[in-house]
C-alpha cells in the first residue's frame, strides 16, 4: 500500500471522533422522529435515522479530511508549509 492511500485510511479514526462528537450534539438538539423526512425515510425506526445520519456525518467528515490530505499531497516541490520551520535563514 503506498503512503498517501495509508493516509486516507489513517483518517478515518480522527474522522471518526469528530462524527461521534457531532452526532451527540446534532441529535440532542433534533430529534430523527420529529422530523418530517421525504419519502423512502418515512415510518423507519429512529436507531435507523440515528445510524444514518452518523454514518453520513463520519463521511463528512473523512471526505473533508481526504480532501486536505490530496491537496497536501498536489502542493508544488519547494513549497513551505504553515507548520515547517523556517529557520533557513
Amino acid at each position: 500500500m503506498r503512503r498517501w492511500q495509508s493516509d486516507y485510511l489513517r483518517a478515518l479514526w480522527p474522522s471518526f471522533l469528530v462524527a461521534v462528537v457531532v452526532s451527540a450534539v446534532g441529535f440532542a438538539l433534533v430529534s430523527p422522529s420529529h422530523v418530517q423526512l421525504a419519502g423512502a425515510a418515512h415510518g423507519w425506526a429512529p436507531e435507523v435515522l440515528y445510524s444514518l445520519g452518523f454514518l453520513a456525518q463520519w463521511l463528512a467528515c473523512w471526505a473533508a479530511s481526504v480532501l486536505t490530505l490530496w491537496l497536501l499531497a498536489r502542493r508544488p516541490r519547494g513549497a513551505h508549509d504553515v507548520f515547517e520551520d523556517g529557520d533557513e535563514a
